[in-house]
Parts: C-alpha cells; structure tokens; sequence
C-alpha cells in the first residue's frame, strides 16, 4: 500500500488552526481575554479583507467581542429565565390540577363528615359520605362548615344545639342562635373553609354576601 496522509482528529486540526490564527495578534491582544479566540478570528477575517491590524483596529475588536458576547449572555439569561418561568408555572399548574383532582375525590366519597348547611334562615347539620351527591340532592344556600364524623357525632351535635332546633322543620333544622354560629366559626378554622362544589338556588356572589353577613362578628 501506498503511504496516504497521516489521520489527524478534528480536534487536533481545530487546535492547530486556533493556535495558528492566535499567534500572530498576541502582541495587541491579552491571550488571558476569554474571548480571546474570537477577537483573534475577528482580526485575521479583516486582516485577510486587506485591513492593516494595528492597536486601535485591535482594541476594537475585544470591544466589538465583548459586546457581541455581552448580547449573547443577555439572551441566553432571559431564556433561562423565560424557561424557569414556564417550568414553575408548568409546576404550579400540575399541582393545582393534582389538587383538584384530589379535592373532587374527596368529596366525591369520604369516610364521613358531620356537615352544617345554610337553607334560608335555618342551618341544617346532618351527616354524610357523599358530600357531592348529598348537596347536589339538599342545594343548600351555602356550605357552613364540616367536620369528621358519623351517625353518632351528628346525633351530639343535635343534643348540643337541641335548645336552637326548629321544631316545625324538623330535627335536623336549627336557627341560627349564638352558641352555634360561634362553633361553625371554630370549625371553619380548625378544618378549613368548605368549598364543596353544589348546586344551589342561589347565586355564587350572594350566598358568599349572605355568609359573611351571618358570620362576621
């Protein structure tokens, strides 16, 4: 076999051509810029478009260079920053979602709630496992409170409250007296303002209005 080109690597030949293209400007440029590369190619295109590279061409160039790269940096950040938005966002949106789905499982079934419901004047506390179900079929004015629980709490809660029950209603119907509103405000602190998805005969803005107005101080 004939001797052919010895192999050199790309690596190899970018090196020899860098260190080619730096030698001849070190004089005029700092080989420590970390730009330095780049201001050297940016000499030697002019130097080869016929310019004479002295100081001054030089230190335009490290100037040209640095702001070209300054915009660079500049652009790169705001993607970044314009990608982590997103990422976040992408974060919060998947946990609201994961939220809700769970929100909508539990209140779909759930081992048991003692509930307190507003029915025009009259606050109804009664009992169930499917609170969905359960307020779609009742479509109370609002969702006072809840609380865990079965059969046996509610029927406490009734003996409670027993002195507020309205009698031509029915058992599960009590006005609204002091004692029990002061507890469905502790219930909404310790378990959290319900918000049960339901339907109802009124409108979303005036039930909020009418809670506030029964249970603000």
């Amino acid at each position: 076999m004939g001797k052919g080109r010895p192999f050199i690597p790309a690596h190899e030949r970018q090196k020899s051509e860098r260190e080619r293209i730096r030698l001849p400007f070190r004089h005029l440029v700092d080989p420590q810029d970390p730009y330095y590369y780049d201001i050297s190619m940016h000499l030697e295109m002019q130097r080869r478009a016929g310019i004479e590279i002295d100081q001054t061409v030089a230190d335009n160039a490290v100037k040209f260079i640095h702001w070209k790269h300054g915009l660079t940096k500049e652009r790169d950040e705001r993607r970044r920053a314009v990608e982590a938005a997103q990422a976040a966002q992408a974060r919060s949106d998947a946990e609201v979602w994961r939220a809700q789905r769970e929100a909508a499982r539990r209140w779909k079934t759930s081992p048991g709630i003692v509930y307190y419901i507003l029915r025009g004047a009259l606050i109804k506390i009664g009992t169930t496992v499917r609170p969905r179900q359960r307020f779609d079929a009742l479509m109370p004015d609002a969702v006072l409170a809840i609380e865990p629980g079965d059969a046996e709490l509610e029927r406490l809660r009734h003996t409670q409250f027993a002195a507020l029950r309205d009698q031509k209603v029915g058992r599960e119907y009590f006005t609204p007296g002091p004692d029990l509103i002061d507890f469905i405000r502790e219930l909404r602190t310790e378990h959290g303002v319900p918000d049960v998805p339901h339907a109802s005969l009124i409108d979303r803005d005036t039930a909020d209005a009418t809670v506030k107005d029964l249970l603000d101080p």
